[in-house]
């Protein structure tokens, strides 16, 4: 049994027909027909139904989490095979949300360059909702988030917590006159909020709801660096803690708010036993790293 002929019924199984994972993986689509079939062979029975969307046999169904294993477990041998010999290779893909993004990019690729030359490193960045399926999925080998959906699926480490800033673009506000804001000051303000799936507006709907009160004009934005630069006229911006002001932004509290929603490591659980040396020496990093609000 040829790891290629594995990896490769494994990208069908992603992509959904034997051409897309041909595409992909940048083979002919003869070649992926033929290890499709030689992988059948060896294994005694059919891994496909035959027709154009590839939809898998009771067997290859069974087959999809075992194959999940044998890859993991090979590229966790390799990896280790590679660090052994201080040739350590390969790539890792990493989660992070924007507010944290920016802090902790540096020190990991500083710790890639001066200790691990030969790994790559690609960040995934985005939001909670988003990073929470790709590390159940397995489609990046971490990330620092928050722990919305509470999986049995993932481990969560919590490192802090994540506040949310309330801002506007000019010292002339008059919300900025009042010695005390308070929640009810400023729902009738054009609100810029970052997108509903947001763990962070999420959870300032919560608040709003559970004192029965509702922002009258919202607006979001998914890319949240970009909210400080938006705000128009008497617009409030609401974003996590730590996303980038611009020059002119003013922050403010709002009295009684104050969600500390918790953030921190979040990994597959059947991942976690296949972490690489050099993943969990950057998870360390991570977890040591001054940033949190603890």
């Amino acid at each position: 049994m040829d790891i290629k002929e594995l990896n490769t019924f494994k990208t069908i199984v992603e992509e959904g027909t034997f051409s897309l994972a041909a595409i992909k993986l940048n083979y002919a689509q003869s070649t992926v027909t033929t290890q499709i079939k030689k992988l059948e062979k060896e294994l005694g029975f059919l891994l496909f139904k035959r027709g154009w969307d590839a939809k898998l046999t009771d067997e290859g169904a069974l087959f999809v989490a075992e194959v999940d294993n044998l890859l993991m477990h090979w590229d966790y041998s390799i990896a280790q095979a590679q660090r052994i010999s201080n040739e350590e290779k390969g790539a890792l893909k990493i989660g992070l949300t924007e507010s944290v993004a920016k802090k902790i990019i540096p020190s990991i690729l500083n710790y890639l360059n001066d200790e691990k030359p030969y790994i790559h490193c690609d960040f995934v960045v985005g939001n909670t909702e988003l990073l929470s399926p790709l590390a159940d999925q397995h489609k990046i080998d971490f990330a620092v988030c928050g722990n919305k959906n509470n999986s049995s699926n993932l481990i969560f480490t919590p490192l802090g917590h994540e506040e949310i800033e309330f801002i506007v673009n000019s010292p002339s506000h008059p919300i900025l006159d009042k010695g005390s804001v308070e929640i009810t000051d400023i729902i009738h303000y054009p609100i810029l909020i970052g997108e509903n799936s947001c763990y962070y507006t999420q959870s300032v709907n919560a608040f709003l709801l559970e004192n029965n009160l509702a922002f009258k004009r919202v607006y979001n934005c998914s890319a949240l660096h970009l909210i400080p630069q938006m705000i128009f006229g008497n617009a409030i911006g609401i974003i996590p803690k730590g996303t980038q002001f611009v020059q002119s932004n003013i922050s403010f509290k709002v009295k009684g708010f104050d969600p500390k929603m918790p953030i921190g490591l979040l990994v597959s659980a059947h991942r976690n036993n296949y972490l690489t040396q050099t993943k969990r020496q950057i998870m360390k990093l991570i977890e040591s790293s001054s940033i949190f609000n603890r």
